[in-house]
Formats: C-alpha cells, sequence, structure tokens
C-alpha cells in the first residue's frame, strides 16, 4: 500500500514532534544558547549570496538554516565568513551549531553529517588570458591553476594536474582578480562556484568536464551525535513540501549532478 503525499508530511512531522518532546531534545542539542548560529560564506549559491535590486538574501544554506531554525522556534543567527575554510575552523571549534558543505572523509573526524542533501560537478573555470582550451591543456608546468585555501581541491589537485602549478586564494575576491588579471590561468572548485564566479569574470569559461563530485550536506559539531537522525528526517520534510527545490532555484545554481 502506497503512502499519498500528505500521509508522509503527517508522518515526518509526527517523528519530529517525538524527537522535540525528548529529554535531550533537538533544540537543545542543535541551539544550546537559544540561537541557531548558521556558518556561511560569500560568494557561493550554497552558501549565501547578497540581495541585489531583483532577489533577497539567498542561498541553499542560508535558506535551509532559516527553515531549521523556525522549526525548532529559535532564532537565526547566519555566521559569514570570507571563506569556507573559516566556516570550518569555526565548527570544529564549536563556534557554531549548523553548516552546509562537502561531506568529505577529513570534515567527518569533526563534523557530524546528515544524508546528502545536493551533489554538485567539481571542474574548472579558465580565464580569459589563458591559453587553456581543454582538459588537456591543464597539466602543463607554465599552467597556473588556483584553488580555495582549505577546501578539497588543495588535496586532491596535486594528483590530477602533478605538473601544473597550484596557486592558493584566500577568498572568492580574490579568485575573481586573480583570473581578470591573469595572475592564474585557471580556478578549480565545485562547478556551482566556478559559475558564480564566471558571471564576475568576463570571457570566462567553465571546462564541460567533470573532474569530481561534492556531496554537500547539513552538519553539526561532531559531538553532538544526536542531531543526525532530526536532520535526516527535516531533509525529507524539506524535499516532500517542494521548499528544497525552491532554495535551489532561487539560488540559481548551476553544476548540479543527480544525488
Amino acid at each position: 500500500m502506497k503512502f499519498g503525499r500528505s500521509c508522509r508530511l503527517i508522518l515526518s512531522s509526527l517523528f519530529c514532534l517525538v524527537l522535540l518532546a525528548c529529554a535531550s531534545s533537538p533544540k537543545d542539542i542543535l541551539a544550546p544558547q537559544g540561537s541557531l548560529r548558521m556558518g556561511l560564506y560569500k560568494g557561493s549559491p550554497t552558501s549565501i549570496l547578497p540581495a541585489n535590486s531583483s532577489n533577497q538574501v539567498r542561498g541553499i544554506g542560508y535558506e535551509l538554516g532559516q527553515s531549521l531554525a523556525t522549526q525548532l522556534g529559535v532564532n537565526y543567527t547566519p555566521v559569514v565568513f570570507e571563506k569556507n575554510a573559516d566556516v570550518l575552523l569555526a565548527v570544529k571549534n564549536n563556534e557554531l551549531d549548523l553548516v552546509f558543505t562537502n561531506a568529505s572523509q577529513d570534515r567527518a573526524k569533526y563534523i557530524q553529517f546528515s544524508k546528502t542533501v545536493i551533489r554538485i560537478e567539481k571542474g574548472y573555470l579558465v580565464s580569459p588570458h589563458s591559453s587553456i582550451r581543454s582538459l588537456a591543456d591543464i597539466n602543463r608546468s607554465n599552467i597556473n591553476i588556483g584553488f580555495s585555501v582549505g577546501s578539497n581541491s588543495q588535496a586532491e589537485l596535486p594528483s590530477l594536474i602533478p605538473n601544473a602549478s597550484l596557486v592558493q586564494t584566500s577568498s572568492t575576491t580574490q579568485a575573481i582578480e586573480w583570473l581578470k588579471s591573469g595572475k592564474i590561468d585557471g580556478f578549480s572548485t565545485n562547478k556551482a562556484i566556478l559559475f558564480e564566479i564566471a558571471s564576475s569574470v568576463p570571457g570566462s569559461r567553465v571546462l564541460p568536464d567533470v573532474i569530481g563530485y561534492e556531496n554537500l550536506a547539513l552538519g553539526t559539531p561532531l559531538a553532538r551525535q544526536e542531531t543526525a537522525q532530526y536532520l535526516n528526517h527535516f531533509i525529507d520534510q524539506m524535499s516532500s513540501t517542494g521548499r528544497l527545490n525552491l532554495f535551489i532555484q532561487r539560488s540559481g545554481i548551476q553544476g548540479l549532478a543527480p544525488n
């Protein structure tokens, strides 16, 4: 017997209510200070993008955190950093309650992750000043490829393009400046960020090749093990009600892959 959409929503809501009634409620565990501190970083549709003439503040992570705070009945406190490395350090130091980031094995050492929420392709963005025409042109000694400090690309690129020169960038803003000036020939990360950067670098190109994937999930400090089941049901609820798709559409994200 198949349950209809309304039945699934009722069951999901009942489950959340049961959890909220427990001695150690999700509200106490997820937001022990009475406010949900969501770690975000600038310039990514997966995290937070500023308001403009046609859009409000948006970003998949930002809106997921806002919805979770509303469900828990607590204040929402977005904590915005220049780069994801700063977010990761803050959650490692227990200075944040929630993050939305790539659920890599290294990060799982200090973050308790939910199930995968979205999956994103990884690749390269090429500077308008570069001679790169295809993936085959990248792995050369005279090619400079940028990456974000603290990113998974920092660990992965040396084996993918051992002959290229790798250049660390401190922020999305710096990556944009260096792509515009030609200081770097290209930049590598997930394609959601690459397409966002490309919109600020006229003449730049995101190569169609896929060099890997990122599996983004909600996460809490590792000590809060009890939150995983609640977060998974929250994600199911956001998906079944269509709100997750709404957040994705509003973010303008590109480069999504099937989960």
